[in-house]
């Protein structure tokens, strides 16, 4: 009630209890009575203080349960607090995935260039090609989440906060090429990924044989550096031979012959749908 009355302002409370809510020598700590959640200061709001509430919530874990205590569940307002919302305006509000990676403005970039470390640069680990992965593929359809990540279902998922200090890296169905796929952390490297060349098609299972000169054609099981985003990985010939090994000789500009529709005769992929699908799409399949 003292909240309200003074118009859901701190500065009041801080000529009694201090600007640190701690305690003077006239009134008590603020956490004698609000023991269950942390009172924080007017700095909440200055985006230079260390009290700033995003680095104020990392210093928590990102647990934003004593938000909603005073915030309310949805971080409307509650009973005492003002909204969130009125800056957190996208769907989730404050939950939203693009509040702590990702492009703030606009809550379909939910993934870096801005990482919880607020770096940017491609160049850093944290950011690298995700947005190209993400927006940006030209010889593909671009990548979701759920190919490298296990994607929580919400803020409090399990995983999603934990002790580990870098996201896990966990390929999904398509992703996955011969063998084990993985991320080395050291080098910043994907290896044994289907997207990248690690491919076999057998003879034996196929419907056009004389495609083939040995028993399966592979691919070249390119490893790319992740932070290394200056156009020199995705190209044609990266991920396999032009043929590919195991493919009866042709020049890129005859792949428009069998692969209709996925390429044209000037080797540019024009349905990126039909390229690095998972499939062999040839004769207008």
């Amino acid at each position: 009630k003292y909240f309200k009355a003074f118009n859901k302002t701190m500065n009041a409370c801080s000529q009694c209890h201090g600007t640190t809510w701690a305690g003077s020598s006239i009134s008590p700590s603020c956490s004698q009575c609000h023991s269950t959640i942390t009172v924080h200061t007017s700095n909440i709001m200055n985006p230079s203080s260390s009290q700033f509430h995003g680095k104020y919530i990392a210093g928590l874990n990102w647990n934003m349960a004593q938000c909603r205590t005073c915030h309310g569940s949805n971080y409307s307002g509650g009973f005492s607090s003002p909204t969130c919302n009125t800056c957190h305006n996208k769907p989730g509000g404050p939950e939203s995935c693009n509040t702590c990676h990702g492009d703030f403005g606009n809550a379909s970039r939910i993934a870096p260039p801005r990482a919880l470390n607020n770096a940017i640069l491609t160049s850093d680990p944290a950011v690298g090609a995700h947005s190209k992965h993400l927006f940006e593929l030209t010889l593909s359809s671009n990548t979701v989440c759920n190919e490298c990540h296990t994607v929580p279902t919400n803020i409090t998922a399990a995983g999603h906060f934990d002790s580990t200090p870098k996201a896990e890296v966990k390929f999904g169905t398509l992703a996955t090429g011969v063998g084990t796929a993985s991320y080395n952390f050291t080098d910043n490297t994907c290896s044994n990924t289907y997207c990248h060349g690690s491919f076999e098609f057998n003879r034996s299972a196929s419907q056009y044989p004389f495609a083939y000169t040995a028993d399966k054609m592979t691919g070249n099981n390119y490893k790319p550096i992740w932070n290394k985003v200056d156009g020199s990985q995705g190209i044609c010939g990266s991920c396999h031979g032009l043929p590919p090994a195991g493919h009866l000789a042709s020049t890129l500009s005859a792949c428009a012959t069998c692969h209709q529709g996925v390429i044209n005769t000037a080797g540019k992929i024009i349905d990126k749908t039909k390229h690095i699908n998972g499939k062999i799409n040839v004769f207008g399949n």
